[in-house]
């Protein structure tokens, strides 16, 4: 049985009205969370928020009659789906809505390691009839579900608690408890959460202790302030990315994983130095000039970097415009700058982590293979392909209509000082590859992935340790499905060009024969105008977006009732993580999309965005945006 607490602090999260909590005399949230705290965000004033989300587009359409019916069923889902427990709170907009009055904060601890707690805090000052009209509802409700009131005193402090039925996922049970104050609301799943809270909101603890103590965390609300200046943020949120994801693996082993022989992602991570990375956190506004969204986010990672860490540097740069050869209609366009050459020199640790089962050394056998062996392409990785990149990479992202599981259409180019170098090294190394094809299309050489169906092929020449571009081959069991199962792979326009299906490459290259550049496109343009107006010309990375043509195939797919059989990025990554655990059975889709109304009717809400990153020596600044719709 998932962790009832969550649920009212959901709802209360979603309602609250407050102020800026070191404005009214009362301690911020922070000071009052213990240091083990990994995930956090607050509102500080959500009458503000809800005024300036109203004045978007997209939240007027939200309160146009067209969205009513889909708003109240999605409302609907969403109580059901907040109950997962089995437990209804039986809330309403109307019983939560006047009960905070000043800041709200929900946050997920992890006490110690294989064990996660949440908590939420809400300021009530001056309503506290209206908080004991809520939890006597609440209170009600769970009781006539078969939960048990116990009354306790923690501090001094009266707390309730309620023992929670058990049920067939959880045996044991569990306790929700909430303390009432004058001015605070606190509700908790864990009494030893619940008693540092008390002994803090009385003025003991030790404050070094505490969320407010942790340098990452000071480092980035300091930092996303100085950029804000005199704004105040609508939203602040942090999290500590490794003891965050443990603490979804605690809530969900069955799903977060990613196992390789007793090895997860997360543990090769941690070896090889990533933890470097010691917090991500950030501002987000609404309707702030004439951005319809405004959000900082900084990436906490002050060096030394140890091991494979030392793979990530991302050099700040000026040139962004894209090539004549992207197309002037597509979804998405990044471009990212990085040393290339200085991370394929710090690969070898990772390598060898993550697929040689930590045994030193395997990296080098997968180089010396591909250089040596006779079977092989005879290829100098480094020297023979990675010393002809530039360093610039770029990824663009569009679909094919009408829309579905596999309308995405992706591409991802390097660009290269060496066009006639990097195509010899490629075609060496894709005659090796018995799962590529060569086809020929418009003067370009092009290695398309035989598709798995597609019978039977030549024996294959297998280069230990090294995976074909088309995917990883197996070596007992059936094959793990493939990265780009229909990957299409040339050189050509001074690019290494590697597309997820040939018809889309196509289009490309014909593209770069007759340009019509996106850069002469008046939205992109606008977007790049906006991140220049920042001030900030030197960055590592820039993304440009259609948000009406980018989320269109996400939206007409949950419309469909198709996400879960969705083969975009978005759907793999959403598959993933609301996966089912077990091998080979489909999730279901939790949002039922079939009352949405046509997506023409959002697409007028959606503006082009835009978002820039820059490297620092503390770790790297994002600033995105979205725009109106003109």
């Amino acid at each position: 049985m998932r962790r009832i607490s969550w649920v009212l602090l959901g709802f209360v999260g979603c309602c609250t009205i407050a102020r800026w909590a070191w404005a009214n005399g009362l301690p911020p949230s922070e000071t009052l969370l213990p240091s083990t705290t990994k995930g956090f965000i607050s509102i500080p004033d959500l009458g503000r928020l809800v005024s300036h989300w109203e004045k978007t587009q997209l939240g007027q359409l939200m309160q146009d009659p067209t969205m009513k019916e889909f708003a109240e069923d999605l409302r609907a889902q969403l109580e059901d789906r907040l109950s997962e427990a089995h437990l209804r709170l039986g809330l309403r907009w109307e019983d939560v809505k006047d009960v905070p009055s000043g800041e709200i904060t929900f946050a997920r601890i992890q006490p110690e390691p294989g064990k996660a707690s949440a908590v939420g805090i809400v300021q009530i000052a001056g309503r506290r009839k209206q908080a004991e009209a809520l939890l006597e509802k609440i209170t009600a409700n769970l009781q006539k579900q078969g939960a048990k009131l116990h009354q306790e005193k923690i501090g001094g402090w009266e707390v309730v608690r309620l023992e929670l039925p058990k049920s067939e996922e959880d045996d044991e049970g569990k306790s929700f408890y909430y303390l009432l104050t004058e001015e605070f609301l606190v509700a908790a799943d864990d009494e030893e959460l619940m008693r540092f809270v008390v002994v803090r909101l009385q003025g003991g603890g030790d404050p070094n202790k505490t969320l407010a103590a942790v340098p990452a965390f000071g480092k980035i609300m300091a930092r996303c302030q100085k950029e804000a200046g005199s704004e105040p943020p609508q939203i602040r949120w942090f999290i500590e990315p490794f003891g965050y994801v443990e603490v979804l693996q605690t809530l969900a082993p069955e799903r977060l994983a990613h196992r390789r022989k007793g090895r997860s992602i997360l543990d090769v991570l941690k070896n090889q130095g990533f933890t470097a990375i010691q917090g991500v956190g950030g501002y987000l506004h609404f309707a702030v000039g004439e951005l319809e969204l405004l959000h900082r986010t900084i990436i906490y990672a002050p060096p030394p970097y140890e091991k494979s860490m030392r793979m990530v540097r991302l050099p700040n740069q000026q040139e962004f415009t894209p090539p004549a050869w992207v197309p002037k209609d597509v979804a998405t366009y990044t471009s990212v700058y990085a040393d290339i050459l200085h991370a394929f020199d710090h690969f070898g640790p990772f390598f060898d982590d993550m697929f040689g089962e930590g045994e030193k050394g395997v990296w080098e056998e997968v180089l010396d293979g591909l250089k040596n062996d006779p079977n092989g392409p005879m290829i100098d990785l480094r020297n023979d392909l990675i010393v002809h990149l530039t360093g610039r990479a770029m990824m663009i992202t569009d679909y094919e209509l009408p829309i579905t599981p596999t309308s995405e259409r992706l591409l991802y180019a390097l660009e290269t000082k060496n066009e006639k170098a990097l195509s010899e090294a490629i075609r060496r190394i894709m005659e090796k590859d018995r799962t590529m094809r060569r086809r020929e299309y418009g003067g370009h050489v092009i290695w398309e992935a035989i598709p798995p169906e597609a019978g039977p092929r030549k024996p294959e020449v297998v280069v230990k340790g090294l995976p074909p571009i088309g995917g990883p081959k197996p070596k007992q069991q059936e094959p793990p499905p493939r990265v780009l199962p229909t990957a299409a792979v040339t050189v050509a326009y001074g690019h290494l060009l590697v597309a997820s299906h040939f018809d889309f490459l196509k289009k490309v290259l014909d593209h770069g024969r007759k340009p019509d550049p996106l850069a002469d496109r008046l939205d992109f343009q606008l977007v790049q105008r906006t991140i220049d107006g920042f001030g900030i010309p030197n960055n590592c990375a820039r993304f440009f977006s259609r948000t009406d043509e980018e989320y269109r195939a996400t939206y007409e797919l949950i419309q469909q009732g198709k996400m879960p059989q969705s083969e975009t990025l978005f759907g793999r990554l959403l598959n993933e993580f609301l996966g089912t655990g077990k091998k080979g059975q489909l999730r279901k889709q939790r949002i039922d999309g079939s009352k949405l109304p046509d997506y023409q009717v959002v697409a007028r809400a959606l503006g082009p965005a835009g978002l820039f990153a820059y490297s620092e020596q503390e770790g790297w600044v994002l600033v995105g945006f979205t725009m109106k719709k003109k």
